[in-house]
């Protein structure tokens, strides 16, 4: 085979190569659906999953590494003159400095991509009557009190690796030590210290740290409620009729305080539903694992915590 047939096969793969490299990445960036709220039947085209369709993406770009090194190793006296002919006696370093400035490309895309703390919040959530975050400016995160508001007016406050203990205390109302504590952090940890620098160090994961928060927040609003209803019995105020009491462990239908780390098996052991029917009230498929945890199952499935509440309240409700 001549050295000419060498260079139209290996120029002709380093074509087909890169198109499908092309090709695969717009199919990700803007058909495939990702992000873990997006439901995870959507992420798959043409009966491949988007991580089958990623693993494709870079055994193309192997491939495409592989022949473009064989391209510069055939054509390398052609280049090495050439390269002599326009930089002269610097031609080694001007060579050099072409390979580096691919590295250099990455990071100065590295260094001016803008970083808005939470605005990746629930990523990947399409749906209109789900979440639907307001856009996030740099002023907006920079706040102590980092929230997104929703289309019920709801708020929801944005926990990422870069909130502080002082930033959630703001926010939430939580004390900062008693925030520390529940996280099993010492006693004399710096408040200004971000969640994301705490979790590496004392192996919490941020999941745990906004269940900790969910949880303190409606004992907080249990607390509450039960100052009012006594000041009310004081004064003789008519009590309302009682109503459930979304995930709180109290006297009410469901007595269960619901969080992403618990279990399909843990809910099913403790409200008494079927797990057949559970599953089906969440739209899960029937084959998915009781040992599954509520966090998991919301990123996979597009659903939220307070819908599994939701869910378990009604059912029980029609009890």
């Amino acid at each position: 085979m001549k050295k000419s047939d060498w260079r139209y096969f290996v120029d002709t793969m380093m074509f087909l190569s890169i198109v499908g490299v092309t090709l695969i990445g717009f199919l990700m960036g803007l058909v495939i659906p990702k992000g873990p709220a997006a439901p995870e039947s959507t992420k798959y085209f043409l009966g491949l999953h988007r991580h089958q369709w990623s693993n494709i993406h870079f055994y193309l770009s192997i491939a495409f590494v592989v022949f473009v090194i064989i391209h510069i190793l055939i054509n390398w006296k052609w280049i090495k003159n050439k390269s002599q002919q326009l930089f002269k006696k610097n031609w080694g370093a001007a060579l050099i400095s072409i390979a580096s400035a691919a590295v250099l490309l990455i990071f100065l895309f590295w260094a001016l991509y803008p970083r808005y703390p939470g605005a990746y919040a629930n990523y990947g959530v399409r749906s209109k009557n789900r979440t639907n975050p307001q856009q996030l400016t740099h002023k907006d995160t920079s706040s102590l009190e980092e929230k997104a508001v929703y289309e019920d007016e709801s708020v929801y406050l944005v926990i990422t690796g870069q909130t502080t203990l002082k930033q959630a205390d703001k926010a939430t109302g939580i004390p900062a030590k008693t925030l520390a504590a529940e996280l099993g952090l010492p006693a004399d940890v710096s408040q200004d210290e971000t969640l994301g620098r705490l979790r590496k160090k004392y192996g919490f994961t941020l999941l745990e740290a906004r269940d900790i928060i969910s949880e303190l927040l409606h004992k907080t609003a249990l607390s509450s409620d039960t100052k009012l209803a006594a000041q009310k019995k004081e004064t003789g105020e008519a009590e309302e009729e009682p109503k459930l009491t979304r995930g709180v462990s109290a006297e009410d239908q469901s007595g269960i305080l619901i969080t992403g780390r618990m279990t399909l098996k843990d809910i099913v052991k403790k409200t008494g539903i079927p797990s057949s029917r559970l599953i089906r009230e969440l739209n899960l498929p029937s084959y998915i694992s009781l040992d599954m945890t509520i966090g998991r199952l919301r990123r996979s499935y597009g659903f939220t915590v307070q819908d599994v509440r939701d869910v378990i309240a009604s059912i029980l409700e029609k009890k």
